[in-house]
């Protein structure tokens, strides 16, 4: 159980959003960082009064919203950055508005800060904040601390391209002329975790950047899918499901079907990589157990406690060119 002053969570909080250590936050508070060290260590159980005021104005808040350990409510972890950055500017919610080309409805843009659900901000309401929130505040706000709203890191890769993949990736799915947008992922072990759904405002399905993203009518995939919703492509790494799968082949994969049943071919996790292998229920097996087997018999098959497969989903199609 936490036994410190509700302060100290709540300082921990906002130090974080802000990107400061105790060190730094002292200094800017004009104290002495034994004092920051005892608050959130618990040696000072009930700070208050001049120099917990002093560190609520680095913060971008009041002692009283220290104290009463505070959040934005209803925001993400997104909205919270953006509310810390715009406050950390001297912006007020009206001001920046205006400044976004907004007008007078503010409220557009206190969505944001205040109902935004999301794990990142559109990379088109980002791009118009560099310019304005860059080099403000105590310590100047980083361009690289904004572009990250979205998921964005400069440096990692091209600005542009990462750009470029950010708004492919918040692309409509379904659009207007009866199309369905799929998303094509990088599912080489050195671009991402353990899954490669849900991609987000950044671009990435779960880390798998996305290297493109496909129209394919509507009508024709549900010929053969009733549902087009959570379809992603990758491309098959490896000789192992040779020659039913072949090294660079691109997979349309139903990520939504994440049950091994019926038997088929499915995308995994291994632990190293996403791997697409064939799967098989043992009968009346108990645990449930699941046979992967490679189409190449020059791999072994294995057997492991269905519990322990983490699968993306079911590979439903695939391109062939004749």
């Amino acid at each position: 159980m936490d036994t410190r002053s509700p302060a100290a969570a709540e300082i921990e909080r906002r130090m974080a959003l802000l990107n400061l250590n105790k060190k730094r936050l002292a200094e800017l508070a004009g104290l002495n960082e034994t004092y920051v060290h005892d608050i959130l260590r618990g040696k000072s159980r009930h700070p208050g009064g001049d120099r917990l005021e002093k560190v609520a104005a680095v913060l971008g808040c009041t002692a009283s919203d220290l104290l009463r350990g505070g959040t934005v409510a209803g925001g993400s972890p997104a909205a919270q950055r953006l509310k810390a950055l715009r406050e950390r500017a001297g912006y007020t919610v009206r001001a920046l508005a205006r400044d976004l080309g907004m007008g007078e409805k503010f409220s557009s843009y206190a969505f944001y800060e205040n109902k935004l659900k999301k794990d990142f901000i559109p990379v088109e309401m980002v791009s118009r904040l560099v310019p304005l929130l860059t080099d403000r505040g105590d310590p100047p706000i980083a361009p690289a601390e904004i572009w990250a709203l979205c998921g964005i890191v400069p440096g990692e890769t091209d600005l542009n391209e990462s750009i470029r993949r950010a708004e492919r990736a918040t692309a409509p799915t379904h659009t207007d002329d009866g199309s369905v947008t799929v998303h094509e992922y990088d599912i080489s072990p050195q671009a991402g975790a353990g899954a490669i759904v849900d991609h987000t405002a950044c671009g990435d399905g779960e880390h798998h950047p996305t290297l493109d993203s496909w129209r394919i009518p509507r009508d024709f995939i549900r010929n053969y899918l009733p549902d087009t919703n959570g379809l992603a492509i990758i491309r098959v790494a490896g000789n192992s499901m040779e020659p039913e799968f072949m090294a660079g082949d691109r997979v349309l994969v139903d990520t939504s079907h994440r049950v091994p049943s019926p038997d088929g071919v499915y995308v995994l996790w291994n632990g190293m990589g996403v791997v697409i292998k064939q799967l098989m229920l043992v009968p009346n097996s108990r645990p449930r157990r699941i046979r992967i087997i490679s189409v190449n018999p020059t791999y072994p098959v294995d057997e492991v406690n269905a519990s322990d497969l983490v699968i993306n989903g079911r590979v439903v199609g695939k391109w062939v060119w004749k």
